[in-house]
C-alpha cells in the first residue's frame, strides 16, 4: 500500500471535522482546550479542562456522542512532522487511526478525530 493510500484509509474525512483548536495552560498543571467541531450538519464551540490535549479532545468527543478510548498508541517522526497511530475503541469496536501534526499534541488530536470518524463508520 502506498503512503497516500495508507493515509486515505486511516485518516478519513468524515462526519466529524475539526475547525479551530487552542490550548492554554491552566492552574494545577491542567490545560484548557477550545475547539470548533463540525459534527454532521452542526457546528459547535467546545471547551474542556484536562491534564492535557488528549484528555480534553477525548472529553469533547464524548460530549458530542462520539466517544473514543485509546487502547494503544505509537508515534514516529515522518518527513519532519509527528505522526501518531492510535488503536481506538468504542462499544467493542476497534480501529487504527492516524494523525499528523507539528507537535505530539496536534498529531494526537488529529488521530482522535480520525479514530472517532472510523468508529462512527463501524457502528
Amino acid at each position: 500500500m502506498s503512503w497516500q493510500g495508507f493515509t486515505d484509509k486511516y485518516t478519513p474525512s468524515g462526519t466529524i471535522r475539526l475547525g479551530s483548536w487552542s490550548v492554554e495552560p491552566d492552574r494545577e498543571d491542567m490545560v484548557t482546550c477550545r475547539a470548533t467541531i463540525a459534527y454532521a450538519d452542526r457546528i459547535m464551540s467546545l471547551q474542556a479542562r484536562a491534564t492535557g490535549p488528549i484528555g480534553a479532545m477525548t472529553s469533547m468527543l464524548h460530549d458530542i456522542g462520539a466517544p473514543v478510548q485509546i487502547v494503544s498508541l505509537h508515534q514516529r517522526e515522518v518527513d519532519g512532522a509527528i505522526t501518531m497511530f492510535l488503536l481506538c475503541e468504542d462499544h467493542h469496536h476497534q480501529c487504527w487511526a492516524l494523525g499528523n501534526g507539528e507537535t505530539v499534541a496536534e498529531a494526537a488530536v488529529n488521530a482522535l478525530v480520525a479514530g472517532a470518524n472510523r468508529l462512527l463508520d463501524a457502528r
